[in-house]
């Protein structure tokens, strides 16, 4: 994970939350039928290339959360086979709210939502070394600027309604 902000150079593809319950400091983690991932996804046109705008649109989109605040965590650089190089931007997010969940319009699909550790989080994605220190400097930042007390793994895991 590289520090804020990303090189403008490099397109970015992909914005993700890391989105943290005000009470119980676990992360929102969409559950596709036992596939894992974190809510957010490609800025679109109608973003006007505003990564927040994106980050509060996909999360709601696809899981139907409404953020009350956001700071950027860093972002990585992709590089792969016959793809000019790219990032992925991760933010911390503090849930507002989380509205009746109802079918992503770009899938059709609606996804479950779970609330874990950010540590069980890093194991559910199962996106190795870099995905647990993703979900580790965002714990850091739910903590210094919103005063979260982070769930500690093995914390139970929570249906968020």
């Amino acid at each position: 994970m590289e520090a804020w902000p990303p090189p403008p150079e490099f397109k970015v593809r992909q914005v993700y939350g890391i989105v943290f319950h005000p009470v119980s400091g676990a992360v929102v983690v969409q559950d596709d039928e036992g596939r894992y991932n974190l809510p957010g996804g490609t800025p679109e046109p109608e973003d006007n290339a505003d990564l927040v705008a994106t980050l509060r649109r996909e999360v709601h989109e696809e899981s139907q959360l409404v953020l009350s605040d956001w700071a950027p965590v860093g972002y990585q650089l992709v590089r792969e086979d016959g793809q000019a190089p790219y990032v992925q931007v991760r933010y911390a997010a503090l849930l507002d709210k989380a509205d009746p969940i109802t079918p992503d319009p770009c899938t059709g699909r609606a996804y479950g939502r779970v609330l874990v550790s950010p540590a069980d989080a890093a194991e559910l994605l199962r996106w190795g070394e870099r995905g647990a220190a993703q979900l580790a400097a965002a714990s850091r930042v739910a903590a210094e600027r919103w005063g979260l007390t982070i769930a500690a793994a093995g914390t139970a895991r929570q249906e968020l309604s």
